[in-house]
């Protein structure tokens, strides 16, 4: 009974967007399938004359104000397929706003046995800003789910390089970078 209210409310600036788009919006026809976590090299960078950059990607939202990433750390770099990344990343309203920022945290798999996708969202958290302030947010992910499915068909933490990509939305242009290792099994 309220939608038309709070419709009008967002257009207006009263209330601060909030959402993110669960899906990707292809630019063009001949793009589809548009997804964020394609297969390495399924489809290149370009089809016939046109970009491959989705008009919407998974993650995008609005906002009317801005927020900064910067200094993303991941402690240690070195961890067993028992371990969990601990990352952070300092967020900072630049904006004139307050802001409900929604932090992604993709991993993607550097060397993979089997094709695998580019990167996969694998946490997320939310954090209020007021107009100017700056947080340190605190992202937690199991080893454990970087796990692949291997030619066997069994689920796989595979030991090598991964890298941990934090932003506002799936967006390779928007995303901080951490390397991690995972170390064999002893």
């Amino acid at each position: 009974m309220q939608g038309g209210r709070a419709v009008a409310e967002l257009l207006l600036g009263l209330i601060e967007p909030a959402g993110r788009l669960p899906i990707s919006f292809a630019r063009h026809v001949g793009q589809q399938p548009t997804y964020y976590n394609q297969l390495r090299g399924q489809h290149g960078s370009r089809y016939a004359d046109l970009t491959q950059r989705p008009a919407f990607a998974f993650g995008d939202g609005l906002s009317y104000t801005e927020v900064e990433y910067a200094d993303l750390r991941v402690e240690p770099g070195d961890l067993s397929p028992t371990d969990t990344v601990h990352a952070e990343v300092t967020v900072r309203n630049t904006g004139a706003r307050p802001v409900r920022e929604t932090i992604q945290a993709y991993v993607s798999d550097t060397v993979t046995s089997v094709s695998w996708a580019e990167k996969e969202l694998k946490a997320f958290r939310q954090v209020e800003l007021r107009p100017g302030q700056s947080a340190t947010v605190r992202i937690d992910i199991p080893v454990a789910d970087c796990a692949i499915v291997d030619g066997r068909g069994a689920r796989v933490v595979e030991p090598g390089a991964f890298t941990l990509l934090v932003g506002p939305s799936s967006r390779d242009e928007t995303l901080l970078r951490a390397a991690f290792a995972v170390r064999p099994v002893a």
